[in-house]
């Protein structure tokens, strides 16, 4: 997925297919053995253990201490683009929306460190048939819609085939386009009969109100772990206003929209129709949640910091700033930040359709760490320098550095341009966006425009708000040819990884977005993605780590920059703060006002 895959102050968290021979494919036969021998059994990696507890049930445990009423201020200096649930694929969008989109299976954050998948709209986690290429799911009685209106089958079934629109609904998941029935040319609900067959899709049934059946093209086993995003919160179709959906979608969860003024302001009420007996991962303690967007970076920090007044009940989920570090450390602040690893690498996306791989080598040799890292406030809180393309949590990783640097210095511009030189590239223009309504973001362009310029390339830097930039980096059509963004695990498997950001089959499939923000379309690479994806779900993490390598050193279609870490301040009068990793910060479902 988007960061988030990012929600950084300087900037901005998926899956390939099976081959088939005679009788069931390698990737069937591993689906069978692992329901057979392990029916509970989940990826693992990097300290992130996922445990299956299919008979969960609501009300959700209290949070020790936990008390009712008050308002929480969230103070971000991101500004989401987007709350429309189809389109929801950044970290800070997907936890905002947790508090108010239910969905099929939930992913949740106990007290023991560990992360369950959980029933939530569904009474478990879905039955599948013996290849995992049908899935049912059983909904919950009693599930209302903020306006008192039930929740259906259909309703979620309405909701997948938006998901395929993505001409219309840029920038969601793709995982239904490589793994459900039909995803390649199914295009969603808004196309005419002559169109794909809007409404008339064979990937989804229901057989009653209470019923949902996904139907696949391939096995896909971990369909449990998607199901837990956006795209499975039900929509009815009278109600979508399809482009407009995003300003107030309706709530299943515990908190509804009040106000929302994009890029400036989200204001979250509870949701008087959700019934806590049926919600076994979340929480209505406060009144109110008032998310401020667009915030000044250092000004939100030091108010977190200083914790007067109102910014007591205050949160953030933006990492601290280098700068306020005296300010922290040792200090009675110190008490109020919580720091961890987080599912994310951050990249330099290189537009492989116009930057030559030549020039993407002398860029990579040029780029310069230090500085960026610096004029962004970067601190060791923050992040850690990363060679890889796979985050370091990732079920078998392995490390490699192909340039030998480390991901750190200040690059070497004199070799970099003697390569450009050597290329026939010398002055070659390198573009890209930054928010100039964010001091820090415009500080870092600025830098990485003088060091770019002294190792021999042209450089232009487009401007634009902040609350336009996502939409940009997702833009296929943009000049832009370098991309500042990154990606997340979804769950801890490197399936969620490659085939989302480098399966050059999708580029065709998203004309007006730009899931693969590289544009990689290698027949190599595609292969391999497929190959893998075959493999036996054991043998698959060696040799999504191997592909990693061999796809940096070919094709280099990612810088890669650093491993995210999760940073934050919180106020002293916010209680039940803990750090979650798929969330990229807290987990706002179980946030309290201490009275």
């Amino acid at each position: 997925m988007h960061w988030r895959r990012l929600v950084a102050a300087a900037g901005v968290l998926a899956l390939g297919a099976a081959a088939c021979g005679g009788g069931a494919s390698p990737s069937e036969r591993a689906a069978q053995e692992q329901k057979k021998e392990s029916p509970s059994a989940a990826p693992t990696g990097g300290g992130f253990q996922v445990v299956q507890d299919a008979a969960a049930v609501g009300p959700a445990k209290d949070i020790a201490g936990s008390q009712k009423g008050g308002t929480v201020t969230v103070l971000t200096v991101n500004a989401p683009e987007t709350f429309d649930p189809t389109r929801a694929y950044y970290i800070d969008t997907l936890a905002v929306l947790r508090l108010t989109a239910r969905t099929l299976t939930a992913l949740e954050l106990r007290e023991d460190g560990k992360y369950y998948l959980i029933p939530d709209l569904a009474t478990d986690l879905g039955t599948p048939n013996d290849d995992f290429t049908e899935w049912t799911f059983k909904l919950k009685d009693g599930i209302k819609y903020e306006d008192g209106s039930p929740v259906t089958a259909q309703d979620l079934a309405y909701s997948v085939k938006r998901s395929f629109a993505t001409e219309e609904l840029t920038g969601g998941p793709t995982y239904q386009q490589s793994y459900f029935v039909d995803g390649t040319t199914y295009k969603g609900p808004f196309k005419s009969a002559a169109q794909n067959g809007g409404l008339d899709y064979a990937g989804v049934e229901t057989p009653d109100d209470k019923t949902l059946v996904l139907k696949m093209a391939k096995p896909f086993p971990d369909l449990p772990y998607y199901t837990t995003f956006p795209v499975f919160t039900p929509i009815p179709q009278d109600k979508d206003t399809q482009g407009n959906y995003g300003n107030h979608p309706l709530a299943t969860g515990p908190y509804k929209f009040e106000t929302y003024q994009k890029g400036k302001r989200l204001v979250l009420t509870k949701n008087e129709q959700w019934d806590p007996a049926t919600d076994a991962g979340r929480h209505q303690y406060v009144d109110k949640y008032d998310f401020k967007f667009s915030q000044n970076p250092i000004k939100l920090q030091e108010q977190l910091i200083n914790d007067n007044g109102p910014d007591q009940t205050a949160i953030t989920y933006d990492s601290v700033d280098s700068s306020l570090l005296p300010k922290i450390q040792g200090k009675e602040p110190e008490e109020r930040m919580l720091t961890g690893d987080g599912t994310c690498t951050n990249f330099i996306y290189l537009d492989t359709r116009k930057m030559p791989l030549e020039v993407r080598k002398a860029l990579a040799v040029a780029w310069p760490y230090d500085s960026l890292h610096k004029a962004a406030g970067d601190n060791p809180f923050t992040y850690k320098a990363a060679t890889t393309i796979l985050p370091k949590v990732t079920p078998g990783f392995v490390n490699y550095d192909v340039f030998g640097n480390g991901a750190k210095g200040d690059g070497d511009p004199a070799e970099a341009k003697k390569m450009l030189e050597a290329a026939g590239k010398l002055g070659f223009e390198v573009v890209w966006v930054y928010a100039n309504d964010d001091d820090i973001a415009a500080q870092v362009s600025a830098v990485r425009e003088q060091k770019l310029k002294a190792a021999g390339f042209k450089t232009k830097a487009i401007p634009m708000p902040r609350d336009q930039v996502r939409a940009e980096l997702g833009n296929p059509k943009s000049q832009i040819n370098i991309r500042a963004n990154g990606w997340c695990l979804d769950w801890p498997s490197a399936t969620t990884v490659f085939p989302a950001i480098f399966d050059g089959r999708l580029i065709a499939l998203n004309p007006n977005a730009a899931p693969n923000k590289s544009f990689l379309n290698e027949e190599d690479v595609n292969t391999e993605i497929d190959r893998i994806s075959a493999l036996p779900l054991d043998q698959q993490p060696a040799e999504w780590a191997k592909l990693d390598k061999t796809m940096t050193e070919k094709y280099l279609p990612v810088i890669p920059v650093s491993y995210s870490t999760s940073n934050f301040l919180f106020g002293s009068k916010v209680g039940g703060v803990v750090l979650d990793a798929f969330a990229g910060g807290p987990d706002f479902t179980k946030l309290f006002v201490k009275q």
